[in-house]
């Protein structure tokens, strides 16, 4: 149904933004929380509007913007991340030197060019929005203005995210003088109907999955990742681990959940997805071996992750790929939450050495850490595991064992620098001079929500599951 109301979760998030920049200017506190409450609350009112405009299928621009179920979910989904990473930033802004109130209203204008990508049925529509994501994602990866690693990680996100751009927008032309339409949907009818897949499409399409491919850092567009998230703040680093990974997989789901039937017959396709998938996995996790500082770690994590997602596309599943995002979205921003929670005025904790003992002496942040690293292990009873069973149960049934295999393989090697980090809080003397901020009962409150989330997810996923096939069934027909 064409309606002005499909826009009304998108411009409340804008509105939000700019309500934080006028209120940084005028108001003028030393403080930013206030920023980040009413941000928040922004967005909890964002949230309600998606749940209610669920089944009503609302569109706006020609149904190029299209509020779906499946756009419904995934944009609950990342208003929800964005939510968690403002919360756990509140203390840290300040005490890591980065105490700006654009911070809050760049996370905003982030979400709203995800917001953008999730609805959109139109390749240059979903170019626009990534391109917001792009800006303001490149302004917090630098955000510690006094940091170098902050400026470095900021210029080599910008330098790299501006190569990959340029190879989205010649894939978008040459695609566009394929099937003379940038819509999802013709291009799709254009491929039923032709007689066969012309040379200048597949490469478009190609620089399409490239230019997607360094957002959610498949090998070999994976180099951008350790050095980003090392340098950002640690809750942007969550922030990038979660967002443009959903983002991207939403946007590859959209163009290719009517595509496999006419195009992968001819192989072409499914043998690059196959090779990316198989070097995502494995080149992630072994380079994790050698890593010692711990966002490093979780940086290479993600890059596997990516490729254990990639096969869930692979396989023709939507429901087991949107299943592992939302449990995805627990574990890491558990995880990074964590490490968020290691720090003090000035100091952040993040080479393996500092965790020496903090099992002991920090309890409730070393048994929640333990718990969110088993479930990025895959270990029951955590979401993790059931994410993982349900995309290579499905992959196995199409018929995709060898891969699963691989992945298999793969995810046992994941366990040694999980089980590594958890040894090293546990098995260790604590070092004395380790002192952290304790008095964080908002950043804690994220803490347990994402550890009800992992556990919840794990044990009981059946309201969950529900809830994302009813998405999945209500896609639209070509």
């Amino acid at each position: 149904m064409n309606s002005f109301w499909a826009l009304s979760p998108l411009l409340l998030v804008v509105l939000a933004a700019l309500v934080v920049l006028l209120l940084e200017v005028f108001l003028k506190k030393e403080t930013k929380d206030y920023l980040a409450y009413l941000s928040s609350l922004f967005l909890a009112g964002c949230g309600i509007i998606l749940m209610i405009f669920w089944d009503k299928n609302y569109s706006y621009f020609d149904g190029n913007f299209l509020l779906d179920n499946l756009a419904l979910v995934f944009s609950l989904l990342l208003t929800l991340a964005t939510i968690l990473v403002i919360l756990i930033s509140i203390k840290y802004i300040s005490l890591q030197g980065a105490n700006y109130g654009e911070y809050y209203a760049l996370l905003l204008f982030a979400l709203s060019g995800m917001l953008i990508m999730v609805s959109s049925q139109s390749l240059l529509i979903i170019f626009l929005g990534l391109e917001i994501l792009s800006i303001s994602s490149y302004s917090l990866a630098g955000l510690r203005r006094e940091n170098p690693e902050s400026s470095e990680a900021a210029i080599k996100y910008f330098l790299l995210g501006s190569f990959a751009t340029a190879f989205l927008v010649y894939g978008l032309a040459l695609m566009y003088g394929s099937t003379h339409s940038l819509e999802i949907s013709s291009i799709i009818r254009f491929l039923t109907t032709g007689t066969h897949l012309n040379l200048m499409l597949l490469v478009g399409l190609g620089l399409i999955i490239i230019g997607f491919a360094f957002k959610i850092a498949l090998v070999p567009f994976h180099m951008w990742t350790p050095d980003v998230y090392q340098g950002s703040p640690t809750p942007v680093t969550a922030f990038f681990s979660v967002g443009p990974k959903v983002v991207g997989f939403a946007v590859l789901l959209r163009i290719f959940h009517f595509y496999w039937e006419t195009a992968f017959h001819t192989q072409t396709l499914m043998t690059a997805l196959w090779v990316i998938s198989v070097l995502t996995m494995v080149v992630g996790n072994l380079i994790a071996l050698r890593q010692t500082n711990v966002k490093r770690i979780l940086a290479y994590s993600s890059i596997a992750h990516a490729g254990y997602l990639l096969i869930a596309l692979i396989a023709q599943d939507p429901t087991s790929l949107i299943f592992y995002l939302a449990v995805y979205l627990f574990m890491n921003i558990g995880a990074f939450t964590a490490v968020t929670s290691l720090g003090r005025k000035g100091k952040e904790y993040v080479e393996l050495n500092d965790y020496s003992g903090i099992g002991f002496k920090y309890p409730w942040i070393g048994a929640t850490f333990a718990v969110f690293l088993f479930s990025l292990a895959g270990f029951p009873p955590t979401g993790g595991f059931l994410a993982k069973f349900f995309v290579f149960a499905s992959a196995v049934r199409k018929g995709f064992t060898p891969l699963v295999i691989i992945a298999v393989i793969a995810s046992l090697i994941s366990v040694f620098y999980y089980l590594r980090i958890i040894v090293t809080m546990y098995m260790k003397e604590p070092s004395p001079s380790m002192q952290i901020l304790t008095r964080n009962p908002v950043l804690f409150s994220v803490l347990f929500l994402c550890l009800y989330g992992v556990l919840q997810l794990g044990i009981y996923p059946g309201n969950v599951l529900g809830f994302i096939r009813q998405a999945v069934a209500a896609m639209p027909l070509l």
